[in-house]
């Protein structure tokens, strides 16, 4: 299918190219032909005027010779009047003459080398007949008509009149052959033109024909394979909704079933603990280590289960008045223990008020937050959780000493799995999860997240809740 394409687009750009030529070529002759038309119907008009002005000016030397005739042969001096008549108008015929037929070198010398010669010598010898009447009689006047000199040379203007007019003739029709010949080539490029145009037409009409033939069955063609996708799509959506439900399943079984064990095992060291205070010190080491480690597993356990919650959009925000200081006591004595063993100072301002908002959301915010500033504090530095009521929303501002967050670092904070440049500086683990749970979550409450970071001096993590 390219291929007859390719031929067809390229001859209709030879076509298209070979019309523009004719039709440009065309127009200029047109434009030429109505210039030549419009000058050869002047010469022709010119022609036309030249013949009539030369039979005019043998009609007025026949008056001005039937006027002397018939003064002659009568002696009646009114005869004389159409002589003087055609006399007088000579003159004024042959510059009329002269002017028509300037433009015209062989008829000028024709006029002014033997026509207007003929005209004198007749005008001469009417003229000299009538002296001779005036001066000598009537038949001194008949014999000299009689010798015929002056019909001599009203022959030979005749002659020369003719000549004259023949001439103009003969330039009229060449003038109308060359017309003839331009409207004829006129004509045939017009009709070249005009086929090739329609020509060029019809190969672009046939071309758009197989083109939206060509088209069609792309069309057709895409939309089965559209409809394969679409198939192999829902297959696969439906496949990936299975699987994920399976990956819920299995996370709810697994964080369950090791949810108990640790709780258990929490529960155990618990018991140890009261059963013996005064246990040796590395023993009471170790039990300490392996409740931190239990406590590290249930919030990476928690982790988990609140990122899948999000993700599945499970996460229901239940509203309720919660006591801030109660929760924030709460907190206090959840972290003093971890902060302690880091020789870190844990500031946590407490502030009576009741506000409305989902608790365990709340909790999960700012535990995450609380964990993190632990992690990543050096020993012998302060963390400060500071609670502030601006109106109708709580602020929350965690404050540390840590080595503070590199610029670079701080776009991808919240987002999930992220290893970012800083370490925790007690050897603690890190999934990166936690700050994309504490953006949700406050996205949830309808809050909003801030930090602010100096590297070397410590990082400010704000969150603003509504209070209602």
């Amino acid at each position: 299918m390219y291929k007859p394409f390719k031929f067809l687009t390229n001859n209709i750009y030879v076509l298209l190219v070979l019309s523009v030529l004719l039709v440009i070529t065309s127009a200029f002759i047109t434009y030429y032909n109505t210039r030549e038309k419009k000058q050869s119907t002047q010469t022709v008009i010119r022609r036309y005027q030249s013949i009539g002005s030369s039979i005019q000016l043998l009609s007025l030397l026949k008056d001005m010779e039937t006027g002397q005739r018939g003064y002659i042969i009568t002696g009646d001096s009114e005869f004389l009047e159409p002589y003087n008549t055609a006399k007088s108008k000579i003159k004024a015929e042959t510059d009329s003459l002269n002017k028509l037929i300037n433009d015209n070198e062989p008829q000028m010398n024709l006029l002014e080398g033997r026509i207007l010669a003929a005209i004198h010598n007749k005008s001469t010898d009417l003229e000299s007949t009538i002296n001779i009447v005036n001066t000598f009689g009537r038949d001194s006047a008949a014999r000299r008509v009689d010798t015929k000199i002056g019909k001599a040379h009203m022959d030979t203007l005749r002659i020369l009149v003719e000549d004259l007019i023949q001439r103009e003739r003969a330039l009229l029709s060449q003038q109308n052959q060359k017309l003839d010949r331009n409207t004829r080539l006129e004509d045939t490029i017009r009709f070249f033109a005009f086929t090739l145009i329609g020509l060029t037409s019809m190969m672009a009409l046939i071309m758009l024909i197989q083109k939206q033939r060509s088209i069609n069955e792309l069309i057709d063609s895409l939309k089965k394979s559209n409809e394969e996708l679409e198939q192999r799509v829902k297959d696969r959506t439906k496949q990936l909704v299975e699987a994920n439900h399976a990956k819920d399943h299995f996370l709810g079984i697994a964080s369950h079933d090791l949810k108990v064990p640790i709780s258990g095992v929490l529960g155990l060291i618990e018991l140890m603990n009261l059963e013996n205070k005064n246990r040796p010190e590395k023993e009471a080491e170790y039990l300490s280590y392996m409740q931190d480690s239990c406590n590290n597993m249930q919030r990476l356990i928690s982790n988990l289960l609140d990122v899948n919650r999000i993700e599945r959009g499970a996460t229901n925000i239940k509203k309720r008045d919660v006591n801030l200081k109660k929760l924030l006591t709460k907190l206090e004595r959840e972290f003093s223990h971890q902060a302690k063993k880091k020789k870190i100072e844990l500031v946590i301002n407490s502030i009576d008020e009741v506000i409305s908002t989902d608790l365990d959301a709340l909790s999960r915010i700012l535990e995450n937050l609380l964990s993190n500033a632990i992690k990543f504090s050096a020993g012998d530095s302060r963390i400060h959780l500071r609670t502030t009521n601006i109106g109708d929303s709580i602020k929350f501002e965690i404050i540390d000493q840590g080595p503070g967050i590199p610029s670079e670092d701080i776009p991808k904070l919240f987002d999930k799995f992220q290893k970012l440049t800083n370490q925790p500086t007690g050897g603690e683990g890190s999934t990166g999860l936690g700050l994309s749970i504490v953006k949700e979550l406050t996205n949830l409450l309808g809050g909003e997240i801030a930090v602010t970071s100096k590297v070397g001096e410590g990082t400010i993590f704000t969150v603003v809740i509504t209070a209602k």
